[in-house]
């Protein structure tokens, strides 16, 4: 699909540095619904907005969603949009996950797994122990037992 003379392409957002272009005085710009609290009828005009961060300040996009943790339970969260790079998920280090603390904390878990799974990768005699179901037994039996100490420092 082709983009459209004047709509996003050359010009940068003063804070995201994304490409936006100005529109002509003469033109309309469609924004699509972000926030879950809008009632279905004639949409409102507005017509005193005249870049994006206006449009974000008067809108204040945000949306309800329901995320599903890993034990199968529901969590509410509601994400606020305040400019362009709120958007942007970049595959975990974007700022919609930086805002969001379901997502924030999903990262943060596959993060601290993946640097368990290099550190076994690494370790000559962890990965002994873990082929041998004996080793791999008495290791599980030791980490619990210091978890629960952990659990009962607290």
């Amino acid at each position: 699909m082709a983009m459209k003379e004047n709509f996003i392409s050359m010009a940068p957002d003063e804070e995201s540095s994304a490409k936006v272009s100005l529109i002509d005085q003469n033109k309309t710009l469609m924004i699509d619904q972000y926030t879950s609290d809008v009632e279905a009828g004639n949409p409102e005009l507005v017509e005193d907005i005249t870049n994006i961060n206006d449009a974000f300040e008067h809108f204040k996009p945000k949306v309800d969603v329901t995320f599903t943790d890993e034990d199968g339970g529901a969590v509410e969260e509601t994400l606020k949009f305040g400019e362009i790079r709120d958007f942007e998920a970049n595959g975990g280090k974007g700022r919609l996950v930086e805002n969001s603390p379901f997502l924030s904390g999903v990262k943060m878990k596959i993060e601290t797994n993946q640097k368990i799974h290099k550190s076994i990768e690494q370790n000559r005699k962890l990965r002994d122990i873990l082929k041998d179901a004996g080793s791999r037994e008495e290791l599980k039996e030791v980490l619990r037992s210091m978890l629960s100490e952990l659990e009962e420092a607290k």
